[in-house]
């Protein structure tokens, strides 16, 4: 029957819409209604998982950590060789000789640098060598030229040597079986160098996390393109997050959303899930845009203390790919990724999720207080004290500007004066 001259009942019902998902264990708000920063850093860095390790090559693991202990296998350096030019002698051949009781040695073999070290030194005979070449097998010490006097194929020595004397033990520098880098490591150039001069071109280490900054905001213009309303600007949050992730060692991506309407944030951030480990996404914490993303997985909403207004974060995709959502504004996005962002791209990277640098100094004027949450005022530390930075509205200009951050515990007075404050220090 044709589709048009079905009746009404044979007609199948739209499926329901699936009901929104939240994440589970969310730690109690406080009587203020506002979720402790601490407890809102622990509980997503819960729901992160590390990063699987895998070989990557030397030239570029630098800044990862290092998923094993690198032991040498080889001694450094590779054979005990000359330090001077001289004689390959053993000690016990010249024990007593004196200008009075001179030792005389055949001279039975020449090694030069960079040969090979012949056959093995029989007693009582001598070997010259150069700086550099490998000693015979039996020998331990090299006499210098200037202690021997040598006639045609003989030499004579009137002062005892002493073992190991101008002698380059192999292994002296790195012996087969020592640790050279322990499992845990941030790979740094030197250490990278030493991994090298063992002869291993791969490490087992973690990856560099792939982070997505994704902008959806249409008040917000890429530099370099025209305003075409007075209501937008142009974007600087983008940039402020991918040179951040990048000085934090993170493959960063930036890609833009030409709409703020839910359903096309939705589309955009599905096509970014195959190169993110992590989606930084950029935009209103709406209702809609917490609706969507309770829809392709599971959603974490919360006023969190110290940080603006409602904080989302999801898991989303088949694989839960983890997302933040931080605001378009600079400072607050940039304050948001230090506090919970970084965290969570450390424990990707297998490094453990750290906190700002504190520092106490004195506030250089009064500054004013909330009575239900701590403020964050973008300030210039110096040894005189701190002096928080005046704009109302503080973007990329004031942030470039400052130094430090002023952390304001919620009070019903102003912190004072020359009263003392605790900082987070930017550089």
């Amino acid at each position: 029957m044709p589709l048009l001259n079905r009746p009404k009942d044979d007609i199948l019902p739209a499926p329901p819409a699936p009901e929104p998902c939240y994440l589970e264990g969310a730690p109690d708000a406080a009587a203020t209604g506002l979720r402790g920063l601490e407890d809102h850093r622990r509980y997503l860095l819960g729901h992160v998982e590390t990063l699987r390790p895998f070989g990557i090559n030397l030239l570029e693991a630098a800044g990862l950590t290092l998923c094993e202990s690198i032991v040498s296998d080889i001694d450094l350096p590779v054979f005990t060789a000359a330090t001077v030019d001289g004689y390959a002698v053993r000690t016990s051949n010249l024990v007593g000789a004196s200008r009075q009781r001179p030792v005389i040695l055949p001279v039975v073999d020449r090694v030069m640098a960079g040969g090979y070290r012949h056959a093995p030194l029989t007693p009582r005979t001598a070997v010259f060598v150069e700086a550099g070449a490998p000693l015979p097998e039996g020998a331990d010490a090299v006499m210098p030229v200037a202690d021997g006097f040598a006639v045609e194929d003989e030499v004579q020595f009137t002062t005892e040597a002493q073992v190991h004397q101008n002698v380059r033990l192999a292994g002296s520098r790195v012996a087969d079986g020592d640790q050279l880098v322990a499992k845990g490591s941030v790979l740094t150039a030197r250490s990278l160098a030493v991994i090298a001069e063992v002869g291993n071109d791969k490490v087992l280490a973690m990856p560099r996390p792939r982070v997505v900054v994704l902008v959806a905001d249409e008040t917000l213009r890429a530099p370099g393109l025209p305003l075409a309303r007075l209501s937008e600007s142009y974007d600087a949050t983008s940039t402020l997050l991918a040179a951040t992730l990048r000085d934090d060692g993170v493959q960063a991506f930036v890609g833009h959303v030409p709409s703020t309407l839910p359903k096309a944030i939705g589309v955009a951030l599905d096509e970014q899930l195959v190169r993110a480990d992590l989606v930084l996404l950029v935009t209103r914490a709406s209702d809609g845009v917490e609706a969507m993303l309770a829809s392709q997985g599971a959603v974490d909403a919360a006023e969190v203390d110290a940080l603006p207004g409602r904080q989302l974060f999801a898991l989303v995709g088949e694989d839960r790919a983890p997302v933040l959502v931080l605001p378009p504004d600079a400072v607050p996005a940039y304050l948001t990724y230090l506090l919970v962002g970084r965290p969570l791209v450390q424990k990707l990277a297998g490094q453990e999720p750290s906190t700002p640098v504190e520092s106490s100094a004195p506030v250089t004027h009064e500054v004013p207080a909330d009575p239900v949450r701590t403020r964050l005022l973008l300030a210039k530390h110096s040894n005189r004290g701190v002096t928080p930075l005046a704009a109302l509205e503080p973007g990329a200009a004031e942030l470039a500007d400052a130094n430090a951050v002023v952390v304001i515990p919620p009070a019903d007075v102003p912190i004072p004066a020359h009263g003392d404050v605790t900082c987070w220090l930017l550089d």
